[in-house]
């Protein structure tokens, strides 16, 4: 029989161990952000959380509220707000905008974590990393991160520079101000996915009435009042709120639901059009995932009556693959679609890491199916493919397992196939393959193409007036 007083004992170590391992397992580095204290769950990552402190940096206080996040099932990161702000003010320039390399962490921890598949992360602050959490919400293009929540906000964001203009305009400053680098945040109409603010009611620095007027502007904003709770976020009774914040805002940010029937199992995004015809595209995303160009094309292909197939490449690569697995699935996708949409011909596109892997699928396509291809576009080719995700693909590493995309090219037909590259790359693989196995078409812009996503879209669609037409 055990004494009562060991099994206080053995509880009390049993609590100890399971606190321990929650802790920070390690420490890391990538672009902007030096030490991220990385928590990992006990099972399987039901959401990944990118935790911002408050001025104070990151402390005890932190650690405990990404240990209970952790315990909930989500992968945390802890970034030390003055820190980052620290490294942006390095960098120089004349703004500055990190919602890239928000997103670029969180490729980059979720392939070091080894999670089965991407998840849009949760932005998460406290006081200044409040602020930081919405602002990046609002400037990001929809899809960036699963949502925001603000505990302790106030409209005053300080980045160490002056922020440049996103997706959305939410700040008052004059640019170039690096001296005076904090702005003044103001709601904007929408934003692309839910934002909570967590606001106690007796935070004197901007008040619950504050709070809600702010809140109550934005179509997708939230407030929840903490009883007792200052600007100091004192006392600390507002954790569990705040984790069962997250955890909702995990479910609705869950993955891209992968597809079902003859296509199951692949990372799919419908974007149907109202308009009848008989060609349908297929868009494999760059290694972002389907993200904003790729969205936005095939909104354009849409609305000129084009249905799409949206293919994203990040999550479809998050396991390695080969060229004929990915040419059996693309073979897949076009016989579900040209039945399902009733279409018998295809336009293949592919954008930056879409592009580079389209040669090798089109080559290995089965007869049938190349016979409904219309038109292969390869958007900012470049020179080697990745059939698997790499976690430096963001700072532009090469591997062993990367192919050369040159020897597929040439095997292309010049009158199916065109590649378009912006006027300002350098590196494109579109000028070598012209005009002999493609036609070579440059627009304005660099990778991006300025964002001219009509332009790009009409010249997808074969419409030269429209996309070399100047610029309005």
């Amino acid at each position: 029989m055990i004494g009562s007083g060991r099994i206080v004992l053995l509880v009390g170590l049993l609590l100890a161990s399971a606190s321990a391992s929650l802790r920070a397992q390690e420490k890391v580095s990538h672009g902007h952000f030096e030490d991220v204290a990385l928590y990992r769950p006990h099972g399987a990552a039901n959401a990944v959380v990118l935790l911002v402190s408050g001025d104070d940096g990151w402390g005890a206080h932190d650690d405990r509220i990404a240990r209970g996040l952790a315990t909930d099932g989500a992968l945390v990161a802890g970034i030390d707000g003055p820190r980052l702000r620290r490294s942006l003010h390095a960098d120089g320039g004349d703004c500055v905008l990190p919602t890239g390399d928000l997103e670029n962490l969180s490729h980059y921890l979720q392939g070091y974590a080894q999670l089965p598949t991407y998840r849009p992360p949760l932005l998460v602050g406290e006081g200044s990393g409040g602020a930081l959490a919405y602002a990046m919400l609002a400037l990001a293009d929809p899809g960036t991160f699963g949502g925001a929540v603000s505990v302790g906000f106030a409209p005053r964001l300080d980045l160490g520079n002056v922020p440049c203009k996103g997706a959305g305009v939410v700040f008052d400053a004059k640019p170039g101000r690096r001296k005076d680098s904090a702005v003044a945040l103001r709601p904007v109409a929408t934003l692309p996915q839910p934002w909570l603010v967590l606001q106690g009611d007796r935070d004197a620095r901007f008040g619950v009435a504050d709070a809600r007027a702010f809140a109550g502007r934005i179509d997708g904003a939230a407030l929840s009042v903490l009883p007792g709770v200052d600007a100091s976020l004192r006392p600390d009774t507002w954790s569990p709120r705040l984790r069962a914040a997250a955890r909702e805002l995990a479910r609705r940010a869950a993955p891209v639901p992968v597809a079902t029937g003859g296509i199951a199992g692949l990372p799919v995004i419908e974007v149907p059009s109202q308009t009848d015809g008989d060609t349908f595209a297929i868009l494999l995303s760059g290694d972002g995932g389907w993200a904003g160009l790729d969205k936005d094309v095939a909104a354009a292909l849409a609305a000129r009556g084009i249905p799409v197939a949206g293919f994203d490449s990040l999550r479809y690569f998050w396991k390695p693959r080969t060229p004929q697995g990915l040419a059996d699935d693309l073979a897949r996708i076009t016989e579900h679609y040209a039945a399902q949409w009733q279409r018998p011909k295809v336009l293949l596109v592919g954008y930056s890491q879409g592009a580079d892997v389209l040669p090798f699928a089109v080559n290995r396509l089965p007869a049938a199916t190349r016979e409904r291809v219309a038109r292969t576009v390869l958007l900012g080719l470049g020179e080697r493919a990745a059939f698997e995700f790499h976690l430096d693909n963001w700072i532009g590493g090469d591997h062993d397992t990367d192919l050369p995309i040159l020897p597929e090219a040439l095997r292309l037909d010049a009158s199916g196939t065109l590649c378009i590259h912006g006027d300002g790359e350098d590196d494109s693989l579109c000028p070598k393959l012209a005009p002999g196995h493609a036609r070579a078409l440059a627009l304005p812009g660099g990778h991006h193409f300025d964002g001219d996503y009509a332009r790009l879209a009409a010249a997808i669609l074969g419409d030269e007036t429209a996309a070399t037409a100047p610029a309005k």
